[in-house]
């Protein structure tokens, strides 16, 4: 046999033998099939071949991409196959090739993870000044983008990585502990000034048990403790503002007037047991106009307000003319406002004649009346009529 039928290797006593390369030794790969040398050793040959093949295309891909660093593992896992690897051929060549790929991805990681390290530090830096972003929304975005800049970036220098990983994280873990909280009490808030428009809301109900000054009063102070409550999301409040103005507006379009309530309580002001109001009697006089419905009470209520604002003006004459009237005798008192009336009557008297002659100037060809005209002279006939009743609280001692 000669020693070229086994490359790189030899036969001894039926057995094919890869000669030492590098610091290891010769060592026993196979046995002589048949008594044929060549056709054993060709096999052998063809096994180094494949992986010589294996190899030569992991360096090409090193060569054609730029992320040479993710093939670091595979070549160290084929530099530890080649001295076990049972083959024939050049194996140190191959183990100086694949060590030089080693050493170069090796220089080029550690390069990139002194710069990895430079950028992590500066996204650190980056990340404590987005954490303090006051609107969440744009805070979260720069966070987020943070991220996904940390993820890509890969690993630090060894010794710094896992410390920069550790801050990284508890900054971004902190950001958005504060927002869950934030939202947590936002929440919670929302949840207390829905209660308060919800409490409003049966306040408001409750008004309709109410009745002239109180009532506006309590409405007037409804509708501020409203104004200051503080925002919700708009499908909360819209149905809550919805049945609070309801409610408010309830009395005047709804629910009528307690007209049998309200005769009471002017009746207890013209017998003096309750104080003359002007406001609270406009008040009333708003609600009796606002009311829709059908009452005999009605015109009542209005004769009485306008009998008890006439009494107010004839005893405010009296007190003006005689600055100790309050002290005068009550048959005196009597005679005053008696005098005051009849004269508001002479004089209102003359006013309707005045009108009566000048409203042939406002007849149209058809005999009617110009409404204003007609209204006037019907307001002007009820100032005497009130003031004819007046006398009949004089004498009734009504005053």
């Amino acid at each position: 046999m000669k020693e070229s039928d086994v490359p790189f290797g030899y036969e001894k006593d039926g057995k094919l033998y890869l000669s030492g390369w590098s610091d290891f030794p010769d060592r026993e790969i196979g046995e002589v099939r048949d008594g044929n040398i060549a056709t054993s050793a060709s096999f052998f040959v063809e096994r180094y071949k494949d992986l010589k093949r294996k190899i030569d295309e992991v360096i090409a891909k090193i060569d054609s991409t730029e992320n040479k660093g993710s093939f670091l593992m595979k070549l160290l896992h084929l530099k530890e196959q080649l001295p076990k690897h049972d083959g024939l051929g050049d194996y140190a060549s191959l183990h100086e090739l694949v060590s030089k790929y080693e050493s170069l991805v090796t220089d080029i990681i550690k390069k990139n993870r002194e710069r990895n390290s430079d950028i992590k530090a500066a996204l650190i830096e980056e990340a404590k000044v987005a954490v303090e972003v006051i609107n969440w929304k744009e805070g979260t975005e720069k966070v987020n983008d943070l991220k996904a800049r940390w993820i890509k970036t890969g690993n630090a220098e060894e010794d710094k990585n896992q410390v920069l990983e550790a801050e990284f994280w508890e900054i971004v873990k902190g950001f958005f502990d504060r927002k869950k909280s934030f939202y947590e009490d936002k929440q919670k808030l929302i949840e207390l000034r829905k209660k308060q428009y919800e409490e409003l809301v049966v306040e408001a109900e409750k008004t309709n048990e109410l009745y002239g000054k109180q009532r506006f009063e309590k409405v007037s102070n409804l509708r501020e403790q409203w104004k200051s409550v503080g925002g919700v999301p708009n499908e909360i409040f819209s149905p809550l503002i919805e049945k609070f103005n309801a409610h408010l507006k309830t009395k005047s379009k709804e629910s009528g007037v307690d007209y049998s309530k309200v005769l009471h309580s002017l009746e207890s002001i013209k017998k003096g047991e309750s104080i003359f109001n002007k406001t609270e009697l406009d008040q009333i006089k708003k609600n009796v106009f606002r009311d829709k419905g059908k009452n005999p009470d009605k015109g009542k209520v209005l004769e009485l307000i306008q009998l008890l604002v006439e009494r107010e003006f004839v005893n405010k004459l009296a007190n003006k003319r005689f600055p100790d009237f309050s002290s005068i005798e009550g048959s005196k008192k009597k005679t005053i406002r008696t005098g005051i009336i009849k004269d508001l009557i002479s004089r209102d008297k003359e006013e309707l004649k005045i009108f009566e002659e000048n409203s042939s100037n406002f007849t149209t060809s058809d005999g009617k009346m110009n409404k204003m005209v007609e209204g006037k002279l019907k307001a002007q006939k009820r100032k005497i009529t009130v003031k004819e009743k007046l006398l009949d609280w004089v004498e009734g001692d009504d005053f």
